[in-house]
């Protein structure tokens, strides 16, 4: 508690305190400081900038190449779904992914307003068939360096559990799922995982075959290279494929049974 005394008013006002040691625990008043009058005017001549061709103020090339690429792919997403910023606040349906479509109208070009085509298996023993198979069992051992699940009849029913397995996977550099029944929703959910960091060393991606559409195809072509620059993405079917389906139904290469004897 301070004890104040009364004073007269032309007499100096002292503050008396029960405690002394108080008065030594209190900070002293900082020094003032100011500003040397004038010192703009100083430093007026010297240049803002280091001299040209030196380390300051410059921009690193690839600074410049990923603010370019950004502006791209916002561009390229803006010219693709020409829709109403936001939805005009509406709420969005129920099945809306945030990924894809993305501010889309009835009339805009590129875009999908009815949910997403899907594939599953008919009965569980066609889906026992897929994954109690010796392939699927060594594509997913941990460890596998090569997911190779081509011609296994596989839906995205089970491409969950595929992506399940390329979260933190480290060891897989090639995944080939061509000649599936791969649709646009399971399309989605792999690019939705690639590019979120799922498998950082794939480097090898093989679709091609598969039951997806336009949308899946432009999520393989234009989405995906965004976030995996390093990742080689095959969805169309190779040219020699071609060439061997036609030379099988022309004939050609076939085996010939020897004269008889």
């Amino acid at each position: 508690m301070v004890l104040v005394e009364e004073i007269a008013d032309d007499e100096p006002k002292h503050v008396i305190s029960e405690c002394p040691e108080s008065q030594d625990a209190q900070p002293k008043a900082s020094s003032k400081t100011s500003l040397d009058k004038g010192f703009l005017e100083k430093t007026k001549d010297k240049p803002l900038y280091g001299p040209e061709g030196s380390s300051e103020g410059k921009v690193d090339p690839q600074t410049h190449k990923a603010h370019a690429e950004h502006k791209m792919n916002k561009d390229l997403n803006k010219g693709m779904n020409r829709g109403a910023e936001g939805n005009n606040g509406l709420e969005r349906p129920p099945w809306y992914t945030k990924e894809w479509p993305k501010d889309c109208q009835y009339n805009s070009p590129g875009c999908r307003l009815e949910e997403m085509e899907t594939s599953g298996h008919k009965t569980e023993i066609h889906k026992s068939m897929v994954r109690d198979s010796g392939r699927w069992s060594e594509a997913l051992a941990p460890g596998t360096k090569a997911m190779r699940m081509s011609f296994l009849q596989a839906t995205d029913e089970d491409l969950q559990e595929v992506i399940q397995r390329l979260k933190g996977n480290e060891d897989v550099t090639e995944l080939d799922l061509s000649h599936n029944h791969i649709k646009d929703a399971g399309i989605q959910a792999l690019v939705a995982a690639l590019a979120a960091g799922s498998a950082p060393n794939l480097r090898e991606l093989r679709l091609y075959s598969n039951d997806f559409g336009e949308l899946g195809q432009t999520m393989l072509t234009q989405g995906l290279p965004v976030f995996r620059k390093k990742l080689e993405v095959h969805w169309k079917e190779p040219s020699w494929a071609h060439i061997t389906k036609d030379t099988a139904g022309s004939g050609y290469g076939s085996a010939v049974a020897p004269p008889a004897a």
